[in-house]
């Protein structure tokens, strides 16, 4: 028979029949993936053992009498002996013991159900506590209800990681993904390490045990030290999660998972009480109606930051501000130079050597046309002849410019605006020197480049002969097309 039916029929929870197995009280068989595999026998010696610690009878002595070391009827007149001297109210324990010498039982005769049922019956009626022994050392092997509990804890640190960056560094995920992605998995790392300890001595559990009904406490019912605490989550994420390191991390979980599901203590677990309040289904419902709106507002903060810190009509400083802003949130890099709140290029130290560079590898200005003070459009216009030097594609500042002008527009909604900003990205990427217009509702862009003499080299125009000829023309605009 499987775990589930041998819990089912000895009354015992999964976690004491492991406890018991530890001991060297249970020996069962097993399988060939390595499962265990209870038979008939294992059931009675199952059932011996909880009378007997129903008893009181200590764990050496049980383990005594399976070893034939020592014999039932010697350790039951001793413990009548010793239940005559117990001021508890204890006369059926030492009936029952006398019942059982009276049979001339031995271990291998033992008839435990029998005297289980005569305890329920004559405790039933019964405010007395001495039967109800807790046996030994509680646990739960149940991977999905702990995988569950750990990934709701990882889902709130990881939101909490989100709106802090949006909130107060002012962006959500740079386009260097992967350095974003490791600075996130070392900071949940540390977060993991702060908070998990204080929460499992203050209250036991974390926040995902909570609403899963885990807790971890001493055998002794206190909560952990901070230091045990601490020990324990470092050795979780070291052994039970891999520290995030791909491959690791996933090798280090289905080895967890597949232990639990045999059955077996992991490691960090060893020498504590693993509780579980109860097993209702509603934890479950909780567990995905949070994880549920967890994953809703991640999925809107990337939408929250194509809104640019001023909206409406702009002035050249507002729009000089929103450039600066999507530069960041877009992780756009002009070297030395930065825009600055006139709309125009400075430096950001000081460098006599630029005035040297060629205009052709400078950014150009933009310009604005005005109209009471509020800018309609912005446009720069370059022309290079006869050109030596390599030509900028500009890619960068006109995406910026864009997005700075188009998403200003307080018509449009979160999801319009991602939208936008995505198309905007898309087609100057896959457009590079190539003429392009296109409009939203109130705004139009054009991207006008005529060139010869020149070839593309992914990012730049090389002149073809430094010694023969070449134009270069490039004209670029975003205006409002409504009042």
């Amino acid at each position: 028979m499987k775990i589930k039916e041998i819990e089912l029929r000895s009354g015992m929870d999964r976690a004491n029949i492991r406890y018991y197995e530890k001991e060297g009280l249970l020996q069962p068989e097993r399988t060939e993936n390595g499962y265990r595999e209870y038979s008939e026998k294992d059931l009675q010696q199952l059932l011996k053992v909880r009378l007997l610690r129903s008893l009181h009878f200590s764990l050496e002595d049980i383990k005594s009498l399976i070893q034939k070391k020592t014999t039932l009827s010697f350790l039951l007149k001793n413990q009548i002996r010793y239940l005559e001297s117990e001021t508890e109210d204890v006369l059926y324990a030492k009936s029952l013991c006398e019942s059982i010498v009276s049979e001339g039982a031995t271990f291998e005769t033992l008839d435990a159900e029998k005297h289980l049922v005569s305890i329920e019956e004559a405790t039933s009626e019964s405010s007395s506590e001495y039967f109800n022994v807790d046996f030994e050392i509680p646990h739960v092997f149940e991977p999905i209800r702990r995988f569950a509990a750990r990934t709701l804890d990882m889902a709130l640190y990881g939101t909490l990681i989100v709106f802090l960056n949006y909130f107060i560094r002012g962006e959500y995920s740079p386009t260097d993904s992967l350095s974003y992605t490791f600075q996130n998995i070392l900071t949940i790392l540390v977060m993991i390490m702060i908070l998990e300890p204080i929460q499992l001595k203050l209250f036991k559990r974390t926040f995902g045990k909570w609403i899963m009904g885990l807790y971890i406490e001493n055998l002794n019912g206190s909560a952990l030290s901070y230091e045990d605490s601490f020990r324990r989550t470092l050795h979780v994420l070291v052994r039970g999660m891999g520290l995030f390191i791909p491959l690791a991390d996933l090798i280090s979980l289905g080895s967890s998972f597949d232990k639990l599901r045999k059955g077996e203590i992991l490691s960090w677990d060893r020498g504590l009480a693993y509780r579980m309040k109860d097993r209702k289904i509603y934890r479950y419902i909780i567990a995905f109606v949070l994880f549920f709106f967890i994953s809703i507002s991640v999925i809107i903060i990337p939408f929250l930051q194509n809104i640019p810190p001023n909206t409406g009509a702009l002035t050249v400083e507002e729009f000089s501000e929103n450039f600066r802003y999507y530069q960041k949130l877009h992780d756009m890099d002009f070297g030395n130079y930065v825009m600055n709140n006139f709309g125009k290029w400075e430096e950001k130290e000081a460098d006599d050597r630029l005035e040297y560079l060629p205009d052709a590898v400078k950014y150009p200005h933009f310009r604005f046309r005005m109209n009471d003070h509020i800018v309609k459009e912005v446009n720069f216009s370059v022309t290079y002849e006869d050109n030596p030097f390599w030509v900028e594609n500009y890619r960068d500042m006109m995406i910026l410019a864009s997005l700075s002008f188009t998403n200003a527009d307080e018509s449009m909604n979160i999801i319009e605006r991602a939208l936008l900003s995505g198309e905007i990205i898309m087609r100057f990427y896959a457009e590079n020197f190539k003429s392009h217009t296109f409009a939203t509702k109130n705004v139009e862009i054009s991207n006008m480049v005529e060139y010869d003499g020149y070839e593309k080299s992914i990012e730049i125009l090389e002149p073809i002969n430094r010694e023969r000829e070449n134009y270069y023309h490039h004209e670029f605009f975003v205006r409002r097309t409504a009042p």
